[in-house]
């Protein structure tokens, strides 16, 4: 379980990330903190592509950004907005339900407004019927932290 200092600590990170939304496109920042099982938070914000299929959402950014400093078991992933509740797009739903898999621990998803309000769901409650591979199951649990 999140705790509330953990919560108030992604709010801080995803309101600075925020700033820094590439979106000359669809002018709607969005700011992300990822959590992982070892308190680390990494955040993240969203960027337009001039061709769309080349953006990116800040919660993926976030993810990457913890995976390139091998974090791989996540904790809680965290989106911000400055008017209302937004939860992730089902794409990066199911990139956090492969790391759910990969961890075997339950991601706690966090929608978060910039004033510092906030509502948590569970991955599973946001996407009940998540895709988790059966091909590459071991392959996905076999990915610990780079420290452990």
């Amino acid at each position: 379980m999140i705790s509330k200092e953990e919560i108030e600590k992604m709010i801080e990170v995803a309101n600075k990330t925020e700033k820094f939304a590439y979106i000359f496109k669809s002018s709607h920042r969005f700011g992300a903190a990822v959590l992982t099982a070892k308190g680390e938070i990494f955040g993240g914000c969203n960027m337009d592509g001039v061709i769309s299929s080349l953006g990116s959402c800040a919660e993926m950014v976030a993810l990457h950004h913890a995976l390139a400093h091998g974090n791989y078991d996540i904790k809680a992933v965290l989106v911000i907005d400055e008017k209302r509740y937004e939860f992730p797009c089902g794409s990066c739903l199911q990139l956090i339900c492969q790391f759910q898999q990969s961890s075997q621990q339950k991601i706690e998803i966090i929608s978060a407004k910039t004033n510092g309000e906030y509502l948590i769901k569970s991955l599973d409650e946001l996407l009940p019927l998540g895709y988790y591979s059966t091909s590459f199951e071991e392959k996905l649990k076999s990915f610990k932290n780079y420290d452990d």
